[in-house]
């Protein structure tokens, strides 16, 4: 699965110019077991931006990178992004990967870390974040969601390894960010296509572009057209 690769390279470039913590696994923060709802009173800020997975069959350590601030020195409101690497097993059976892919990114909707309530859909990039006062009190970091965070990824028997980007410095190019989020969402949507379609007319395909740019998925297309 080299599909997303390149976003990968892209990432690890917007982060690059700025100081950040990375942290091995520890006891993860608490779920809530259900979607919860923070009252506006009750929380301490928020968090808005955006959150996708980039997937690959390359080495990837289990870890938790916070790139900005962590939770406890967060004053205001502010916009952030979440980046996560998933290594899964590479397979040459592309359906397969296909539908590891979609599976994957079901994590979050049953990811509820206690008072981090996160907000996103299932057609859009965007993700935004409301942190309670008292999770902050009781001492919620970025190392603890995303260890739970991983925890939930790596329930899937396929993934093999999770590193978790939270980005939160001012200074960040979140345009970049969304810019990333905007073509790992065109891939996938793409592979939806070549997987789910019966129409194989590249000249009328709205999707040609992608096709043309990341390597192997025009392969991908006329070999799932020849069977």
């Amino acid at each position: 699965m080299k599909f997303f690769d390149p976003l990968i390279l892209k990432t690890e470039k917007l982060i690059s110019a700025f100081p950040k913590k990375e942290f091995e696994l520890c006891k993860p923060w608490q779920d809530a077991q259900q979607a919860q709802v923070i009252m506006r009173r009750d929380t301490a800020y928020e968090l808005e931006g955006v959150g996708f997975n980039l997937v690959t069959s390359d080495d990837v350590c289990d870890s938790i990178v916070v790139v900005g601030d962590d939770l406890g020195e967060i004053k205001d409101s502010r916009r952030f992004a979440r980046i996560t690497l998933v290594q899964i097993e590479d397979s040459d059976d592309e359906q397969k990967a296909y539908s590891l892919i979609k599976k994957i990114d079901y994590v979050k909707y049953h990811c509820f870390p206690d008072g981090y309530m996160m907000r996103s859909t299932s057609r859009s990039h965007k993700e935004a974040v409301r942190v309670s006062k008292q999770a902050l009190n009781d001492g919620a970091d970025f190392k603890k969601i995303g260890s739970l965070l991983i925890e939930k990824y790596k329930e899937i028997p396929a993934v093999k390894g999770v590193k978790v980007i939270f980005i939160t410095a001012k200074e960040a190019d979140y345009n970049e960010a969304e810019r990333i989020a905007e073509k790992n969402y065109a891939i996938t949507e793409t592979l939806n296509h070549i997987m789910n379609s019966v129409n194989f007319d590249c000249d009328t395909c709205n999707l040609k572009a992608i096709c043309d740019e990341v390597e192997g998925m025009k392969e991908l297309h006329f070999n799932k057209a020849d069977r």
